[in-house]
């Protein structure tokens, strides 16, 4: 009787939720109680790995909640008590925090694949910037960036467009993606390079250099990654022909 009660409020609620929830409306009225409950990097996150507003993320996730607290509630109300009250607040506690955590590691996930391709994007900004300023090196290779970079380097475009010779753009963009390797040094040059024309050739030396090395660890790594999975091959063979042994062994009848 639980499960049905359960299944019904479900479907009553997934059925105002489809055809009268307005969620601008909503969004746009609880716009500052949303940012309270919001983790630090929730609105980021939620840029990241949804491509939705961080209001409309989270009423998702609070929807989710109290769908996951209706269910529990549901479920053990036949034996109602103050331990089945404490299990579905957790529940709904547990459904809330999940959300977040879910984020946290899909973002791990894009960040680990943009800086396997960091330093093929940075030798094409290389490239660009030998005979082009290097905002304008910047804006033309944003198509080539990592995806979790893009907007960020159009921010960045954009403030140095506005602000001119500064620094901190260099620095924030740096701070925001620090799990990549040597992007603090990586940023300080373009800076500099975007600034001096003394020292301009042995700067853009440098940086080629480093770059250089860059891809060169990255092919090595992409090349090491090919032959463990091709030396998995033989064991993946061994555990299919180990499967077919015992199936055809199961299959023989013992008289």
């Amino acid at each position: 009787m639980g499960i049905m009660l359960a299944v019904m409020e479900g479907l009553v609620l997934a059925l105002w939720f489809l055809f009268c929830w307005d969620r601008v409306e909503i969004c746009r009225e609880t716009d500052g109680l949303m940012r309270k409950w919001m983790e630090k990097d929730y609105a980021f996150l939620c840029g990241k790995t949804r491509r939705r507003s961080a209001e409309e993320c989270m009423l998702y996730r609070i929807f989710g909640s109290f769908i996951a607290w209706l269910g529990v509630t549901a479920l053990l109300k036949s034996q109602f008590s103050a331990f089945s009250l404490a299990t579905a607040l957790c529940a709904a506690a547990g459904a809330y925090k999940l959300d977040y955590y879910r984020m946290k590691v899909m973002y791990t996930r894009l960040l680990a694949v943009a800086r396997r391709e960091f330093p093929f994007y940075l030798n094409h900004l290389t490239i660009l910037i030998q005979n082009t300023p290097v905002v304008n090196a910047i804006e033309k290779s944003i198509r080539q960036a990592p995806g979790i970079f893009q907007e960020e380097l159009r921010e960045l475009v954009v403030q140095v467009h506005r602000d001119g010779a500064d620094l901190k753009p260099y620095l924030q963009f740096a701070q925001r993606f620090r799990q990549v390797e040597d992007i603090s040094r990586i940023m300080r040059s373009l800076y500099s390079l975007s600034i001096t024309a003394e020292n301009r050739e042995m700067i853009l030396t440098a940086f080629s250099r480093m770059t250089n090395e860059k891809i060169q660890t990255a092919r090595k790594l992409r090349l090491q990654g090919r032959i463990e999975r091709q030396n998995m091959i033989p064991y993946l063979l061994f555990l299919w022909l180990g499967f077919v042994i015992l199936n055809m062994i199961a299959s023989i009848r013992f008289f």
